[in-house]
């Protein structure tokens, strides 16, 4: 039985993808990042829409994350 993934962004733009993958891979959550479309190839550098795709057992973790990152950045500029 293979690994189940779960999209946890959808039509996110392809540098803001690369932000949280890398926060996300900081914290040990393997990420993958898709094209949203299934016949429009994102070219690297380009805006392309893509969803961001975690397994399963770390979908409620990387949530978290997200959601501290989140307030921290807020916090970060009062």
């Amino acid at each position: 039985m293979g690994t189940l993934w779960k999209i946890l962004f959808e039509q996110i733009d392809f540098t803001t993808a690369n932000l949280i993958k890398a926060l996300l891979e900081d914290n040990g959550v393997e990420v993958v990042i898709k094209s949203a479309k299934e016949f429009d190839p994102v070219i690297f550098g380009q805006g392309g829409m893509v969803q961001i795709l975690v397994k399963e057992e770390d979908f409620e973790k990387a949530q978290q994350l997200l959601k501290e990152a989140q307030a921290d950045e807020q916090n970060s500029s009062l």
